[in-house]
């Protein structure tokens, strides 16, 4: 299931700084589960590129405004399919290309940034090149659900080389040309995956200044679409 090197869209705050005005969908992280490794008479899918499209964004929790946008790209992933429902997938990230975009015009500090989020302090890029999502279960949730979602999907998340099971909403949808893979806003909390810059869960930064605060919580959305391998 290879995906072609795809650009995820990506908006994150100044040092992937969190949610101020964060969405209802708070995921909690919980221990990484085990994979369903039945593929019999399933189907595989590969994402289409230049189809898929992460969206983060956060802010400083006490400096409303201070945020930044930009993009990174998926190097390989996809889907599987067992009699017409979604059982499996997974998508990787190349941490190592993580770019900003709202600083185009300033490309001294836009270096800076991007050079701060893959540094130790934040995605350690060099230790850990790549992140995962790889789902676990995928459960259809009754029709109405106020977020849009059909599905509610677990999976485990590997970042900085820990994995932790989340579950969030997602718009699935079948069609003969392949899949459509949809989420609402949702929030993670960074401090889960030892992304410590910042956040006042770790001792090291419990006397920071208020303004300098990063907020723990990253608010993302996920789209994608594929078609068979």
């Amino acid at each position: 299931m290879k995906i072609n090197n795809k650009i995820i869209a990506l908006v994150f705050s100044s040092a992937l700084v969190a949610c101020n005005n964060a969405p209802e969908t708070a995921v909690e992280a919980t221990d990484a589960q085990a994979v369903n490794a039945e593929t019999t008479e399933a189907v595989s899918y590969t994402v289409n590129t230049g189809s898929e499209e992460v969206v983060w964004e956060g802010y400083k929790t006490f400096a409303l405004g201070d945020s930044h946008n930009g993009t990174i790209e998926v190097s390989e992933g996809g889907f599987v399919v067992k009699d017409d429902q979604l059982v499996g997938g997974s998508f990787i990230i190349d941490m190592t290309s993580i770019n900003n975009l709202d600083l185009a015009e300033s490309p001294e500090y836009k270096a800076k940034l991007e050079g701060h989020l893959k540094s130790g302090e934040f995605f350690a890029v060099d230790s850990f090149p790549t992140a995962k999502f790889e789902i676990t279960a995928a459960e259809a949730v009754a029709a109405g659900d106020t977020s849009g979602a059909t599905h509610s999907i677990s999976g485990n998340l590997t970042l900085r080389g820990i994995t932790k099971n989340v579950t969030i909403p997602a718009m699935v949808e079948m069609t003969e040309a392949g899949i459509n893979f949809a989420t609402p806003e949702f929030v993670i909390d960074r401090s889960q995956w030892n992304v410590k810059f910042r956040s006042t869960s770790f001792s090291e930064f419990a006397d920071i200044a208020k303004d300098n605060i990063i907020d723990n919580n990253i608010k993302l959305s996920v789209k994608l679409s594929a078609t068979k391998a």
